[in-house]
């Protein structure tokens, strides 16, 4: 046998290579596996810009469904924002707008165009160095090459595992333990999955519905909690304009007019740990860890308003029950301005 062939079937070089490969990934992987593990417990204030202009007429009569905008719009985008639009832009046509939407690893960018008015709205959203590597942990809006990665370094990870366990084996004589610890390392996962999922999890998603008008503008949302009396208990959330400058988003609070009335004015704005941007239509999470504590027994209403510029005002509501005794979902439909709101809560040991 050739040296070059003794080398190829070693054992160890076949792990100690795949390690050397593998080492930063799983380092990476690692930590990101912690970050998304706990990424609610994570404080990130997102950075938000958007530019407003108009499409000039001329360009504006171009724009027809189809996969592809005309280059002049690609040549004009660049010269209005300053930014590329890449040709894997998700283009979408509704009937008087055109939604194109440019995902990336921790942030986003997307922009409307109402093809009435040559209205142009666009926002770009930054979410800071964390979410960019919790998204490629994920793969998320990562494109081709990273996929690749990914696949690469999962392979090389496998070769790992498998040598590792083939050393295990040539080594397990002098070494008592070692198949009792492969064994937890098997069971001990096992076990953790065998536990309830989201124990003690309590949770609100607020779906927003896509609404086809000319001007969309997302709607102020605010969530709070009620006695039976309908007497406010606290806050929950407020999603407002939060980057208009000198604090002008706060001027159209007013428009929740439930909420107003009975909480936001006499607020001191914007309210530590509960003011937030507006949501895009979707659904959203409102995590309610810890919401709850320290209140009295008793029943109470969970409240969700939403006000929407050139549009309507929807309030929906929720009956909850303090303490928790047992795990329950609470749902209300909306007509307008809120699809549904599903509050989740769970027995808290």
């Amino acid at each position: 046998m050739s040296w070059m062939s003794r080398h190829f079937w070693n054992i160890k070089n076949w792990h100690w290579v795949s390690s050397a490969i593998c080492l930063i990934g799983l380092l990476l992987f690692a930590a990101t596996g912690i970050t998304l593990n706990h990424a609610a417990d994570i404080e990130s204030e997102p950075q938000i810009a958007s530019i407003e202009n108009l499409v000039p007429a001329s360009l504006l009569r171009q724009l027809k469904p189809s996969r592809q905008l005309p280059q002049t719009f690609y040549s004009w985008y660049k010269e209005t924002t300053g930014m590329a639009l890449s040709d894997s832009a998700l283009i979408q046509w509704e009937q008087n707008e055109l939604y194109v939407a440019s995902p990336r690893p921790g942030g986003d960018r997307w922009f409307t165009v109402a093809l009435d008015t040559g209205e142009f709205y666009q926002e770009a959203t930054d979410r800071g160095t964390l979410a960019y590597l919790n998204d490629l942990h994920k793969g998320r809006n990562t494109g081709p090459a990273w996929r690749w990665f990914i696949d690469i370094f999962s392979a090389a990870c496998v070769v790992f595992s498998l040598t590792g366990l083939w050393l295990l084996k040539r080594y397990a004589k002098g070494r008592k333990s070692t198949w009792p610890l492969v064994i937890a390392g098997l069971l001990i996962p096992v076990a953790f999955l065998l536990y309830p999922a989201h124990a003690e999890a309590d949770e609100l998603k607020i779906t927003l519905p896509r609404i086809k008008v000319a001007e969309y503008h997302a709607p102020y949302v605010a969530v709070w909690l009620a006695d039976d009396k309908a007497k406010r208990v606290k806050d929950i959330a407020v999603w407002y304009d939060t980057q208009m400058e000198n604090q002008k988003g706060e001027k159209w609070l007013k428009d929740l007019r439930l909420w107003w009335r009975r909480s936001g004015r006499s607020a001191e704005l914007p309210i530590d740990g509960v003011s937030g941007a507006t949501r895009r239509p979707g659904t959203s999470t409102v995590d309610l860890d810890g919401t709850f504590d320290n209140l009295p027994a008793g029943n109470y209403v969970l409240y969700v308003e939403a006000a929407r510029e050139l549009g309507g005002r929807e309030v929906l509501s929720v009956p909850l029950t303090l303490p928790v005794t047992t795990a329950s979902t609470e749902k209300a439909q909306g007509k307008n301005e809120i699809t549904t709101i599903e509050l989740k809560t769970e027995p808290h040991s």
